[in-house]
């Protein structure tokens, strides 16, 4: 700004000078208070068109009365004037209060209408951000469909490459032990027996992966069949856990009603569950035992594993059906070899049995209770 140059005041302020007034631009000075308020052409003033109506009025009284009583009477002439300053005053103000209003409503509309357009750009650019941001959302998302996809199919084949060596390892053991390759010699059967035993856990391992990658990914593992009945299946588990149960001097009992309702169910698969919960039980008990309550109530077979055991913390709890490799706290002090996938695969064959499996417990060193809920139909 170059100097002397004086900031042009806006409508409102101090000093404002409206030049679209033909008074105030030849005066240059603000005669009311209320002109700084104005922008209007002086031809258009409230004031000057009261001035100009008062006018009027006064020269048509005097005449009427002149040409009534032949003459203007002082008195009326007084009270005419009188009345016309008096209501000029009032006017005046009540002028000054509706040019301040209209001023203000107009700057109102201004600062909501500068507002609405700035709200607008706010939101049109918002809303491009928030469509660039979805579509890198989108492609993520694609991006990680695809990763998840190859993941499976990576697991899936390389779980069946690993299953194919192990199951002629199986082969060739059980041909050696059949006496397909003659006798074997004394020195040698011990540790080929103890191969035989590791390669069946192996193939037992694989197999729960494959299973577990199966499930996790749609394909149907579990094939239901119909009139399936659960005492017989709980008392082969029993059998197979009953020898390390004698070992660690602990107990296991069953407890089931005389007659249980038969289910749909693929016996197999919902063997491996139930095993791998009494199994878990048995793991993680060092005194008193195992009991194994079964009953039906209403359309539901209820099965509950309770322990003497270590029991389970509530945020173990959170965690013990949902997450694979996941182990309580403390767990390898009690079973240090443990896989950390038997109770999630439990959970995807009792889910995909209709089922819902759930665990209760005091928290630590004071036992749980492992629940299994089957649907009759």
């Amino acid at each position: 700004m170059e100097k002397g140059e004086k900031i042009k005041k806006k409508s409102g302020e101090i000093e404002y000078l409206n030049k679209n007034c033909w008074l105030v631009k030849n005066l240059n000075y603000s005669p009311y208070n209320r002109c700084q308020y104005c922008e209007l052409k002086f031809r258009n003033c409230l004031f000057l068109q009261y001035q100009i109506i008062s006018l009027i009025l006064i020269f048509f009284i005097l005449i009427l009365s002149f040409l009534i009583e032949g003459k203007t009477p002082e008195l009326l002439i007084i009270s005419v004037f009188t009345l016309i300053v008096v209501y000029g005053y009032f006017f005046s103000k009540s002028t000054d209060k509706i040019i301040k209003a209209n001023f203000s409503e107009r700057r109102a509309k201004e600062a909501l209408s500068e507002l609405n357009e700035k709200l607008e750009e706010k939101v049109l650019e918002q809303t491009k951000e928030i469509r660039k941001a979805y579509e890198v959302e989108k492609k993520a998302h694609e991006e990680l469909k695809r990763l998840d996809r190859a993941k499976d199919q990576f697991v899936l084949a390389t779980q069946h490459h690993l299953r194919t060596p192990v199951t002629g390892m199986s082969g060739y053991l059980d041909l050696i032990f059949t006496g397909s390759f003659g006798k074997i010699p004394k020195k040698l059967e011990g540790a080929l027996k103890k191969f035989q035993s590791a390669t069946k856990i192996l193939s037992k391992l694989i197999d729960e992966f494959l299973d577990i990658s199966q499930l996790q990914i749609g394909r149907k593992v579990v094939a239901l069949k119909p009139n399936v009945e659960l005492a017989p299946i709980l008392d082969e588990i029993v059998e197979e856990v009953s020898m390390e149960a004698e070992t660690k001097k602990l107990f296991i009992k069953l407890e089931k009603d005389k007659s249980l309702p038969k289910i749909n169910a693929d016996p197999e698969k919902l063997k491996t569950a139930l095993f791998n919960i009494v199994d878990n039980a048995l793991k993680y008990t060092t005194k008193g035992g195992i009991t194994i309550k079964v009953n039906s109530k209403d359309s539901n077979i209820l099965i509950e594993v309770k322990d003497t055991g270590k029991g389970i913390s509530q945020q173990d709890l959170e965690l013990l059906f949902n997450k694979l490799f996941e182990r309580g706290d403390k767990a390898d002090k009690f079973y240090a070899t443990g896989r950390g996938i038997g109770l999630f695969m439990s959970t995807l064959i009792i889910e995909a049995h209709n089922g819902k499996i759930w665990a209760e417990s005091q928290g630590q060193d004071k036992g749980s209770s492992f629940f299994i809920q089957l649907p009759i139909k």
